[in-house]
């Protein structure tokens, strides 16, 4: 899970995974005030902390509306979801869902930035999300390998967040650090940030993907920790 929060105060959670509420809690200026959350795909690992999020507002005393975007089906998946989780919740919060459907010809409008889409290479149907507020742009992979659509939507973003699954080679569905590097190059990003490395990569080969990073000189690559935070200025 990504948070996105803009200068006007509002912010934005890119994907809610297994333990993304506590940790959203944790970092979050004004967690009250999160005004939307975008969700890729819906593999478990990427939205399955949704419930515990809403859950945790009606606890708070939440009050302003949240809207959730994502992919066609987003409000039954949701909605289904909680009532799993935690069954009539929602008829007691103080705040309302509205939901907005991601496509790759939709621009979206959702808690002060300004949402484009695109298809990526996954197991599942997955889109890529840019996000622009004040004249910065963060492009944020989902899962899955990259595409032609996807690498025209990241042109020229400031910073761009990849998933690289594994070191290096093919990997159907997925991609990897190489080419997640070739990739932030191509696009012209500033800052390349790589995220949802595969267990075995993490705790056998993370000096390889750092040297990785340091041979990419022409970039500020980083490998986030949970709670880490990057300033997007001018």
């Amino acid at each position: 899970s990504i948070l996105l929060e803009g200068t006007d105060g509002e912010s934005l959670l890119l994907d809610c995974g297994f333990t993304a509420a506590s940790a959203f809690w944790s970092v979050a200026s004004r967690p009250l005030d999160l005004g939307a959350v975008c969700l890729s795909h819906f593999h478990a690992d990427h939205w399955f902390g949704l419930p515990a999020l809403l859950v945790r507002f009606v606890e708070e005393g939440r009050r302003s509306n949240l809207t959730i975007v994502g992919p066609e089906g987003v409000e039954e998946q949701v909605r289904t979801l909680m009532e799993l989780a935690y069954p009539k919740t929602m008829q007691r919060a103080g705040f309302s869902l509205r939901f907005l459907t991601s496509a790759p010809d939709r621009i979206v409008d959702a808690a002060g930035f300004r949402l484009r889409f695109a298809a990526m290479d996954h197991s599942a149907p997955c889109l890529a999300v840019r996000a622009r507020q004040g004249g910065r742009d963060v492009f944020y992979s989902g899962d899955g390998r990259p595409t032609p659509e996807s690498a025209a939507l990241a042109r020229g973003c400031d910073v761009v967040v990849h998933e690289a699954f594994c070191l290096e080679g093919d990997v159907p569905g997925h991609g990897t650090v190489d080419g997640a590097v070739e990739f932030a190059r191509a696009v012209g990003a500033e800052t390349l940030a790589l995220v949802h490395l595969q267990r075995d990569v993490r705790r056998n080969n993370l000096e390889k993907v750092r040297e990785r990073l340091r041979f990419a000189s022409d970039l500020r690559g980083l490998l986030p920790e949970p709670g880490d935070r990057l300033f997007v200025g001018r």
